[in-house]
């Protein structure tokens, strides 16, 4: 995360203000699970029982989330909420319909910052907040939903594609079934890993090439670093046959051998090699080719 709430917490408790300033140095929120020490197992298995599918938070944290009165904080205690707030001009998540997903890397820090921003979200409402422990097992019920996606800090080359499939996985699960009403998606990439921004606009891009039957209208807004303007990002439309077209003959490792007909998206959603005609997936091509439902060959044809 970027101007993370464990931050805030920790170093820059000036932001809440003086009434709450007392209140995070006495309850100290950014320990709710340092029981688990540096165990991401452990903390996603505890955030599965505390938010996931049936799951049940205990009188403890429930407690602790009160005291901390998540209602008053202001959106600049982090750059998800600042964004999130200066584009919807609200502090939390609509009564409706409405779904707001984070996304958080597969580390302790990185799990606690989204649980306190879901918190933040939800203005402190935790019976909205739900845990999905793996990105394609969302549904797309109202609230605040935060995804475990591994491997999002871009630690990496090969666990970013797995990052990346999981990302376009989540989209696939967030599209409407066969008679719903199309989605509207609105994409708030101001915090967490700037390295993962590319691949973002790039899956929004991909959101975007969806017949409007399925996805209404897609938006990506970022927040700027040095002053307090929200910019929207300007995002191509893709054209889905044709990428499916161009995608078709990968092997589930991202390898191909042979080359494209079409080398449209080559250095984007692939890279090829002219030489040895062969073709491997990028990150982005793997996330793409996910969202798009595009199968993986066993054997990439020659």
């Amino acid at each position: 995360m970027g101007r993370s709430l464990l931050d805030t917490f920790t170093k820059k408790r000036e932001l809440f203000g003086d009434h709450l300033r007392p209140v995070i140095t006495k309850h100290q929120p950014q320990n709710i699970l340092a029981d688990l020490g540096t165990s991401t197992d452990g903390v996603n298995g505890r955030l599965t029982a505390w938010f996931g599918e049936g799951g049940h938070l205990p009188e403890k944290p429930a407690s602790l989330i009160a005291a901390v009165e998540a209602r008053l904080w202001p959106a600049t205690v982090c750059a998800e909420m600042e964004t999130f707030t200066r584009v919807t001009r609200r502090n939390s998540v609509a009564d409706d319909n409405e779904l707001v997903v984070l996304l958080a890397t597969d580390t302790v820090a990185g799990l606690v910052s989204g649980l306190w921003t879901a918190v933040g979200i939800a203005d402190g409402e935790h019976h909205r907040i739900r845990y999905v422990a793996e990105p394609a097992s969302i549904t797309p019920a109202p609230g605040v939903a935060l995804v475990r996606v591994p491997y999002l800090d871009a630690s990496n080359e090969r666990g970013f594609i797995t990052a990346m499939s999981g990302l376009g996985a989540l989209g696939h699960a967030l599209l409407p079934t066969s008679g719903g009403q199309p989605v509207n998606f609105r994409l708030h990439l101001s915090g967490g890993f700037k390295a993962a921004i590319p691949y973002l606009i790039g899956l929004a891009e991909g959101l975007r090439s969806f017949p409007p039957s399925q996805v209404a209208d897609v938006e990506a807004y970022v927040l700027h670093d040095t002053s307090d303007n929200v910019i929207q990002l300007p995002l191509r439309t893709l054209y889905p046959d044709a990428i499916r077209n161009e995608l078709a003959g990968f092997a589930p490792d991202g390898s191909r051998k042979g080359l494209p007909a079409e080398r449209s998206m080559d250095g984007y959603a692939y890279t090829a090699d002219l030489v040895g005609r062969t073709a491997r997936l990028t990150p982005f091509g793997a996330g793409l080719r996910t969202l798009l439902g595009i199968p993986a060959e066993a054997i990439g044809r020659g």
